[in-house]
């Protein structure tokens, strides 16, 4: 993360003293272009928690916002950072998500539905789809900077103390995690039953552990690539009927954690798996 801090003290004459910010469409405005210059900031920088007087300026000359208008619309600056780090929070939820790999996979297990008969293969069809999303997945999300943001914004968090204001961040952080299982989960109770693998008893046909479980992978190791990268990005090839395969450490976590939460389903049918996929993109889940 850059050593550059977003956080401020505007001079206390600036501040508007009734603590009330104005709710018209120019303050509305306003507070969206300050959002979204202090948003784009922390996309080049870096995150971290501090006071740096002349970083409001910056950030409001950026936005075309005087600090006049700035102190009216925050009654602090820990008012700022709050809104700041729930924004951070929201945007980082479409990041995590990757809908370009949710919607290249589907359209790839269009093109492989002649393999959907055999349990063999399935399991090469999944295989394949873990070894490149996986990875792109990996590569993608691990190298946004909405995504670092996030990742450091959900440790940094807990240094504020406890109040309203990290309560409110906690918060964001916490529905923007839901909103990414969410997204994730409905899109495993796509793909897997079609690939004929479904969900151990043991789990209660409750996918959100599995999210959870590969969310961590993948992001645990976007973390640690930060210090060694090359054992992060180490990749090995294994024997396979065409010869080799090559996989990488993100992929091989994720198979790991996909065969310890799911089974081949018995007497799967292949062919209602084939008619969801030719009608192309599906968005409901298999019951």
């Amino acid at each position: 993360m850059g050593d550059v801090s977003i956080g401020v003290m505007v001079p206390e004459e600036n501040w508007n003293r009734d603590g009330s910010p104005r709710a018209d469409s120019a303050s509305t405005d306003a507070r969206a272009r300050i959002l979204d210059s202090a948003t784009r900031y922390v996309d080049t920088v870096g995150l971290t928690l501090g006071a740096n007087p002349a970083l409001i300026a910056q950030l409001s000359s950026d936005a075309g916002v005087t600090l006049k208008q700035f102190s009216k619309i925050w009654a602090t600056p820990e008012d700022f950072l709050t809104d700041l780090f729930c924004e951070l929070a929201n945007q980082a939820q479409i990041d995590r998500a990757d809908t370009e790999t949710l919607l290249t996979t589907w359209q790839y297990l269009g093109m492989r539905i002649d393999d959907l008969r055999s349990p063999e293969g399935r399991r090469r069809v999944l295989s394949s789809v873990i070894r490149t999303a996986a990875e792109y997945n990996f590569n993608v999300v691990t190298a946004s900077g909405k995504w670092r943001t996030y990742a450091a914004l959900s440790t940094t968090i807990m240094a504020w103390p406890e109040g309203e204001a990290r309560t409110r961040v906690i918060d964001a952080l916490r529905a923007s995690e839901l909103a990414f299982v969410e997204t994730m989960e409905s899109f495993y109770r796509n793909v897997l039953p079609t690939l004929g693998y479904q969900l151990r008893s043991e789990f209660h046909n409750d996918y959100q552990p599995f999210v959870v479980a590969t969310a961590s992978v993948i992001e645990g190791l976007g973390i640690v690539r930060a210090t060694v990268p090359a054992l992060v990005e180490a990749h090995f090839d294994f024997p396979s009927a065409e010869d080799s395969e090559t996989w990488s450490v993100a992929a091989l976590a994720f198979i790991g954690v996909l065969d310890a939460f799911f089974e081949p389903i018995p007497n799967f049918v292949p062919d209602e798996a084939i008619a969801r996929l030719s009608g192309g993109i599906d968005v409901t889940p298999q019951s």
